[in-house]
């Protein structure tokens, strides 16, 4: 065995018990299954619980951690899958069907795996993104679509510093940036997303830093960077605004009042385009308010369900 291969191999075992704990400490002792597509590609999923089933995407800092605060609180059937290239899911090759398509597609295959028809999908950022591509493509198979926090393809500019990490070139130097500590992670990831970046846990951080440590995690993310965005903001054609209202697929907006991405005003002028749309607001909150506030967000999920 090469010594590459061995540290990724330590790196995946490191990432996988981190992740382990950060969960169980908070309540949720799931267990981890690997859904294997017709083309030989594997998701990690972590899973407990019975009854209606609710999938929980993970965003861009591609790190399912973010939802440990709040996983434990979600009665019924709690799936969380790494997305692919992140995590412990193999990754997948955009460039035959793009980004949009191949996230509905990865979600169709993930259920058909899980041996599920209909699924409740809690979302955000670009996962809300991979969400709102599965449930526009097949509204049918979506009980309910959460969006917490601003979802990609809702609002026109990503930021600069995933702009310039999308950016041929520029990116390179970007992906040599990363963060190399907990309090970097802090900062980088989570400073500008978050009302209050301070409380983020330590374990949480850890898990968000093995992460990114792991084989493509930089390259899966500036690949659908690519596919998204350029220098000069969001793609119009990468734009799922018009197809969410038609798709008429129910969906609860919860926004944390301090998102930069996506005002609350922005939510609720969608939300009126739409035949079944709630929106939750989330006081002292920002663009991850199941990080800022789980609790409450966890009580907006809980609220609207049937």
């Amino acid at each position: 065995m090469s010594t590459q291969v061995s540290e990724d191999l330590d790196e995946r075992a490191r990432f996988r018990r981190l992740r382990r704990e950060v969960f169980q400490m908070r309540g949720f002792h799931a267990e981890e299954r690997a859904i294997v597509d017709a083309e030989g590609r594997s998701t990690a999923v972590l899973h407990v619980g019975t009854g209606t089933a609710t999938l929980l995407i993970h965003g861009g800092v591609g790190v399912t951690a973010e939802w440990a605060p709040l996983a434990g609180r979600l009665s019924g059937r709690v799936l969380i899958p790494d997305r692919p290239g992140f995590g412990l899911s193999d990754p997948r090759d955009l460039r035959a069907r793009g980004f949009r398509r191949d996230s509905a597609d990865w979600v169709a295959g993930l259920l058909d795996g899980l041996g599920l028809d209909r699924v409740e999908l809690v979302a955000g950022s670009m996962g809300g993104f991979v969400a709102i591509a599965f449930a526009t493509a097949h509204p049918h198979r979506v009980q309910r679509l959460v969006l917490a926090g601003a979802a990609g393809g809702l609002f026109p500019d990503p930021g600069l510093f995933l702009r310039l990490w999308a950016t041929p070139g520029i990116g390179a130097a970007v992906s040599r940036m990363m963060p190399r500590d907990t309090e970097s992670v802090r900062r980088k990831a989570f400073g500008g997303y978050l009302a209050h970046p301070e409380r983020v846990p330590d374990d949480i951080l850890e898990v968000a830093l093995a992460a990114m440590r792991m084989p493509g995690w930089a390259a899966a993310n500036r690949e659908i960077l690519r596919e998204v965005t350029t220098l000069r903001g969001w793609r119009p054609e990468m734009r799922l605004d018009d197809d969410l209202v038609g798709s008429g697929v129910r969906t609860a907006f919860v926004v944390g009042e301090g998102d930069a991405l996506m005002t609350v005003a922005s939510a609720r002028a969608l939300g009126e385009r739409m035949p079944q749309a709630e929106v939750y607001v989330i006081e002292d909150a920002g663009h991850i308010p199941h990080l800022d506030q789980p609790e409450a967000v966890a009580a907006a999920i809980e609220a609207g369900r049937d």
